[in-house]
């Protein structure tokens, strides 16, 4: 029969799948762990999440290079076959967690006289305990990637095949459309992309607000709902009524304003503000605020988050040199996590090291990286110099 040690660690090798879940279950196990990775892939194919290949790769059309024209009978063309076709790539990066346990602490569970079946039922709450924390500190560690900021060198960095993190939110959306990818970031390429030459069709959008008079009591619209409408109508794009199937459709399921807890609770007071009585006359909250139906969602990271500048260096938006609520307009549609087909979640055997034989060790496994496929339907509502 074994030991009891010899047969948990049996128990983890052969029970369930290789990976820890399925291609088909990435996304729903996503789903229950964490809140804006999960937002971010709520609703999408698998076409979009999971993908294979030594890189990620998309292709734009930044510009149709227009050949529309006026004619009269019997003129002659001069025909044309612009060359549209932008290219994407990047490469996968690769994000590590494990299960680990002890000789003794499986050992010491299992008492001399238990059953089979009485064993079993240790090693699955062991086993249910040991892929809790895991998950728990893998999704922690991708939400926390969400939010990271760029950098231009080392590990850190993000555009180069040589750093280790994946994209975050802030290198697709930010304050500086100089043509830089961050205001920290030295290189002028995002995604292989040069910004300068790609022009402002690669750029995400930006409104102001003037944050020391945010409900706008002077009168001279830059007031925070002011740039919410501004915004609202740079990063919508809506079809024209025929040939469609050649365009993108908006799908608002997928678009979500973030911000900080004292972004969420300005624009809470300035709804309050707005109206003549409260929402419920017993009850002032505004649980789940809206703007235009896209849901602004209130994000912890960015409390805490250094990734605005103060003199060169990195700032909560507290301490940044232009303070104030910042409000990231993303659009899941065309910023998305993306998997590849060969390890997502992959569970490896259960190892032991020589200089620590009593511990055992199961690594997992996962390459990701964030991918956007549309910059300039993102967008951020800053305060004003």
């Amino acid at each position: 029969m074994g030991t009891a040690l010899s047969n948990f660690n049996d128990f983890m090798n052969l029970t369930g799948p290789r990976y820890l879940t399925s291609a088909e279950q990435v996304v729903n196990e996503a789903v229950e762990n964490t809140y804006l990775l999960s937002r971010m892939l709520k609703g999408k194919g698998m076409d979009s999440v999971i993908q294979g290949g030594s890189t990620i790769r998309e292709t734009l059309m930044l510009d149709e290079n227009n050949t529309y024209e006026h004619y009269q009978p019997n003129d002659t063309f001069t025909w044309k076959n612009p060359e549209v076709a932008t290219n994407l790539e990047i490469d996968w990066r690769f994000s590590i967690d494990h299960l680990a346990w002890t000789d003794q602490e499986v050992e010491l569970q299992v008492g001399d006289g238990l059953s089979r079946d009485a064993q079993k039922v240790v090693y699955k709450r062991l086993k249910r305990l040991k892929e809790q924390r895991l998950w728990t500190s893998m999704m922690n560690g991708m939400e926390g990637d969400l939010w990271r900021l760029p950098a231009d060198s080392g590990d850190n960095d993000m555009e180069s095949s040589n750093g280790k993190v994946p994209y975050s939110i802030p290198s697709f959306i930010h304050e500086n459309n100089s043509g830089a990818a961050h205001w920290n970031f030295g290189s002028d390429t995002l995604q292989g992309l040069d910004i300068s030459e790609a022009g402002e069709k690669y750029h995400n959008q930006v409104s102001t607000y003037d944050y020391d008079d945010a409900d706008d009591s002077d009168g001279d619209n830059d007031g925070l709902l002011d740039a919410f409408d501004e915004m609202f109508l740079k990063v919508q794009f809506v079809p024209p009524a025929t040939k469609q199937e050649y365009f993108e459709k908006p799908n608002l399921t997928r678009q979500f304003i973030a911000a900080s807890r004292s972004g969420v609770n300005l624009y809470k007071r300035m709804l309050r503000d707005a109206n003549d009585t409260l929402v419920n006359r017993q009850d002032p909250a505004y649980n789940n605020p809206q703007y235009s139906g896209i849901d602004l969602m209130y994000i912890s990271s960015l409390d805490t988050a250094e990734i605005y500048t103060n003199g060169g260096t990195a700032s909560t938006e507290s301490g940044a040199a232009i303070d104030g609520a910042r409000y990231y307009w993303v659009n899941a549609n065309y910023l998305t996590p993306v998997y590849h087909s060969r390890r997502y979640f992959f569970k490896h055997d259960v190892m032991n090291h020589p200089n620590q034989p009593f511990t055992n060790v199961q690594p997992v496994d996962c390459w990701w990286n964030m991918f956007c496929s549309s910059r300039r339907r993102q967008g951020i509502v800053a305060p004003a110099s």
